[in-house]
């Protein structure tokens, strides 16, 4: 039998969980991407839940304040008044886009750090750096947010933001509900932030939430013109559809990776080598899946304990190769080249 105390911490969690949503909800609705059912779940929430009435005024107060100022620009062109009135309103208005993007870069480099302490060491993808410390990126949000206020830009109320720098350390998976909320935020400062996107495609993806993660990757590939941002974005599009059974899908995506030169440029995305190797192999074409097997032995030595380690996990690609009369070449090749220690076959 529960507790009393264990029925609070649960209902707790189950609010939290919801805010975290209502919050990312929130944001799309202000850029108008919220389908009618969505606006009417924020609306009945944000009325009962002070929190995130809170949050909402304080992005509301936000967009309106960059739309006042746009609208004054635009009128300010044919009246002298208004043109004054803008002159006046720049400092600020430098002022408030200056400090949107430092808080949208402080925003992204904490959730990215909160995701990946979220990903447990068994994650079997290659996230892009390793984390940055966090008290150290947390305490530059804060020293940032009150720098804002004493400066008198409070028309913008960083409410949700200022909650989440306390720089402690959580559960993984209260560190990926952290991550996906400071994310979140950051895309809602900056919409063209494709890390933030590719990130929050990683929250997703860990939750088993496919296709949710390929959104967040099909936006960043159809609107980046970063190259190595694209090619994060097909790798890890590539990685869904290796896991819903699409092979051909994959081994498309892996290979205009690799004809993009990206590589040469981006060294960690060598791990896409492995997952052309495993889709080939997957559709039974054992020579193609050999050649990117050798690609990464050699392009890639560091990597070799993690390709073990991740051929460990798969026993269907191993009992596939190893059962296989086309497989027995590569079988052999993997064990000598990626041998895996005993009790991980």
């Amino acid at each position: 039998m529960h507790s009393a105390q264990h029925h609070r911490r649960a209902h707790a969690a189950h609010d939290h969980d919801l805010c975290l949503q209502i919050q990312v909800d929130l944001s799309a609705m202000l850029d108008g991407e919220l389908d009618p059912a969505g606006v009417r779940r924020v609306t009945m929430h944000t009325d009962a839940c002070p929190a995130c009435r809170s949050f909402f005024e304080g992005i509301r107060q936000q967009a309106g304040l960059h739309r006042h100022l746009g609208s004054a620009e635009r009128v300010g062109q044919s009246q002298p008044a208004c043109r004054r009135s803008v002159e006046q309103g720049a400092p600020l208005r430098h002022q408030v886009a200056q400090s949107q993007r430092s808080l949208a870069r402080i925003l992204y480099e904490l959730g990215r750090n909160y995701v990946l302490m979220g990903l447990s060491p068994d994650f079997s993808r290659v996230v892009a750096e390793e984390p940055m410390p966090v008290p150290d990126i947390a305490a530059r949000g804060r020293n940032l947010l009150d720098a804002i206020v004493r400066e008198g830009s409070s028309g913008v109320d960083w409410v949700a933001a200022k909650e989440l720098f306390d720089g402690q350390l959580r559960t993984p998976e209260e560190s990926l509900a952290r991550g996906q909320r400071l994310l979140s935020e950051c895309l809602a400062l900056d919409a063209a932030s494709d890390g933030a996107r590719l990130y929050l495609g990683l929250v997703h993806y860990a939750r088993g939430q496919r296709a949710l993660a390929r959104k967040q990757f099909q936006y960043v590939l159809s609107r980046s013109t970063d190259e190595v941002m694209r090619g994060f974005a097909r790798a890890n599009m590539a990685n869904v559809c290796l896991d819903e059974g699409d092979c051909e899908g994959a081994i498309t995506l892996l290979i205009q990776l690799v004809d993009s030169g990206v590589i040469d440029q981006e060294p960690r995305l060598t791990s896409s080598f492995l997952s052309l190797a495993l889709a080939y192999g997957l559709n039974c074409d054992f020579d193609e899946s050999l050649h990117w097997f050798g690609r990464l032995y050699v392009e890639a030595p560091q990597r070799r304990p993690w390709v073990a380690k991740e051929l460990s996990r798969r026993s269907h690609f191993q009992h596939l190769v190893r059962t296989h009369p086309g497989g027995r070449e590569l079988a052999s090749e993997l064990t000598r080249w990626f041998p895996q220690r005993q009790g991980e076959a």
